[in-house]
């Protein structure tokens, strides 16, 4: 009878050990899914920082060349 309690008990620390480990983890991918979000957005922010460079370096050229005719036209 002793080791029966014994034995429930064990299995009741058990199940309270898993229980708290999958606890654990649930809180870990939900912190894990917010970075991931976090991390989309600012990927995005990159990207779209990123296009605005190109156009202005496509602007800057177009100036450049601009600038080189119209400096060619007046010698």
């Amino acid at each position: 009878m002793f080791s029966e309690k014994l034995r429930e008990l064990d299995r009741n620390t058990v199940q309270y050990m898993i229980d708290d480990m999958k606890d654990e983890i649930d809180a870990q991918r939900e912190k894990l899914e917010e970075k991931k979000e976090l991390l989309s957005q600012k990927d995005d922010k990159i990207d779209a920082q990123e296009k605005l460079l190109s156009q202005k370096d496509v602007e800057i050229e177009k100036l450049k060349r601009q600038l080189a005719q119209l400096q060619s036209e007046t010698l």
